[in-house]
């Protein structure tokens, strides 16, 4: 083990259930403090040290607090967002039962349509999220991205089908 290595990992024994606490204490939530702790641990191992263990404790401290402050703004636009999103949005579009197969068949054309425009990002985000039942967090880490950038795909993607299915489905 590096000298960084044990130096940090002396830093994560004696800092980490305070950080965990602090952390907690904005967020709201034990377990994503937790998680926030470890990414930061991670983020400054893969960093280096900045020479001074004094230096490295404030460091891991503004971290974690700034990770904190982080999460509470994403989680704020991504309430705004949702609050835009009318609730036929974020349900399954379902043909009537009423019609037939031939509308059906229409309608899932119509779709498959819908779904050849998207661009190839929002089309594998609304697939592995409406069809594979992937959760947007998973999404995101996979590709790299925000859960809200995730969400904002998918909140796209379903108006985008929904004007492109309006002929299709009864709405009385």
């Amino acid at each position: 083990m590096t000298m960084w290595s044990n130096t940090l990992s002396r830093l994560f024994t004696a800092h980490r259930m305070k950080l965990i606490a602090i952390v907690a204490k904005r967020v709201r939530d034990r377990e994503a403090a937790a998680d926030i702790v470890q990414d930061v641990f991670m983020r400054v191992f893969e960093a280096g040290s900045t020479g001074s263990a004094e230096t490295d404790q404030r460091l891991i401290y503004a971290a974690a607090r700034n990770a904190a402050i982080d999460l509470g703004m994403m989680n704020s636009r991504r309430a705004r967002l949702m609050k835009g999103v009318l609730f036929e949005q974020i349900t399954p579009i379902v043909v009537p039962g009423g019609g037939s197969k031939l509308e059906a068949k229409q309608a899932i054309a119509a779709l498959d349509e819908a779904l050849a425009e998207l661009s190839p990002r929002a089309r594998e985000i609304f697939l592995a999220h409406r069809v594979h039942g992937e959760p947007t967090a998973k999404i995101a880490a996979r590709l790299g991205i925000s859960v809200s950038a995730v969400e904002k795909h998918l909140v796209r993607v379903l108006r985008h089908c929904q004007s492109r299915l309006a002929p299709h489905l009864d709405r009385t």
